[in-house]
């Protein structure tokens, strides 16, 4: 764990980290490199040394607060988000119970047809090519919760 905090505290990975990470104003901010199997970003910070990128994110977000052991997204569910204000510290029984509540939501990222690593990498692609994140977002999209009205 010192060793993210370090890194984090170093300005040249730091920069490194921001080349990779495309902001949307009042959204997520989009990772753009590597991608684990479940969707997370993967940012390599030394010596062979890879951290989960929203990690690494919170280590400069918050550089006077120890590392939680899980940073959560909150409500984003957008495991390519960096946005500091979309994450949040947990444990993994939290984090775990979050999601078993949120993944039968309607509309919810977690549900996306393509599962965690395929939404990623297209949302990803998108973010590198300056396309329609919203568009790639919603192609994702169920039927069954797109045409679902509310029901109160």
């Amino acid at each position: 764990m010192l060793d993210v905090v370090a890194a984090a505290a170093d300005p040249a990975i730091r920069d490194r980290y921001f080349e990779k990470v495309r902001r949307v104003e009042g959204g997520c901010w989009l990772w753009t490199g590597a991608i684990s199997g479940r969707g997370h970003g993967r940012f390599w910070i030394g010596d062979g040394l890879v951290v989960i990128a929203h990690r690494f994110a919170w280590a400069i977000a918050h550089p006077d607060v120890e590392l939680p052991p899980v940073v959560a997204h909150g409500d984003c569910d957008n495991p390519l988000c960096q946005n500091p204000a979309h994450l949040s510290a947990s444990t993994s029984g939290e984090n775990r119970r979050d999601w078993a509540a949120r993944r039968h939501r309607l509309g919810s990222a977690l549900r996306d047809v393509r599962g965690a690593r395929g939404r990623a990498r297209e949302l990803r692609d998108a973010a590198r090519e300056g396309a329609d994140i919203d568009g790639v977002a919603a192609d994702g999209v169920r039927p069954i919760d797109r045409d679902q009205l509310p029901l109160w």
